[in-house]
């Protein structure tokens, strides 16, 4: 069955956690495999850090989650931010061989996820996310 959750929180870094732990609940419910879960987290770990960090400047404005499964192995993620209009073509990460700390978060969620996209919204940004998993077989009754 499809399934849908909706939630709402202010870009505070302390919030990345509680996002984290619905993803992981809600994605240990459809029976992914830990380390894909592990690597959603950190994917949305640094797409949240990012608002909060570059779009909102640590000003806690809210932003809504909106987590979609599309059976039978389909994730996808809207994060929408309520902050001054990004210029996709400007989001990139730094080079690999640039080694310090930061500025790898584009980068993770490009590896993690099939599909990274802005949707194009009257105000603020719209972060459009999707993955298909590799599912264990379901077991019989």
């Amino acid at each position: 069955m499809n399934q849908t959750i909706v939630f709402s929180f202010p870009g505070l870094v302390e919030n990345i956690k509680i996002t984290r732990a619905i993803l992981h609940t809600f994605l240990t419910f459809r029976g992914v495999f830990d380390k894909d879960i592990f690597d959603t987290e950190l994917a949305i770990n640094e797409a949240i850090a990012n608002i909060i960090q570059h779009t909102y400047k640590g000003e806690p404005k809210y932003i809504t989650m909106t987590v979609n499964w599309l059976e039978p192995d389909t994730l996808e993620i809207f994060l929408r931010d309520f902050g001054p209009k990004v210029d996709p073509s400007q989001i990139k990460s730094r080079d690999l061989d640039d080694i310090r700390p930061g500025g790898l978060g584009v980068y993770i969620i490009k590896r993690i996820f099939d599909v990274m996209e802005f949707k194009d919204v009257s105000e603020g940004n719209l972060l459009y996310l999707r993955k298909k998993y590799l599912l264990p077989p379901k077991k019989e009754d």
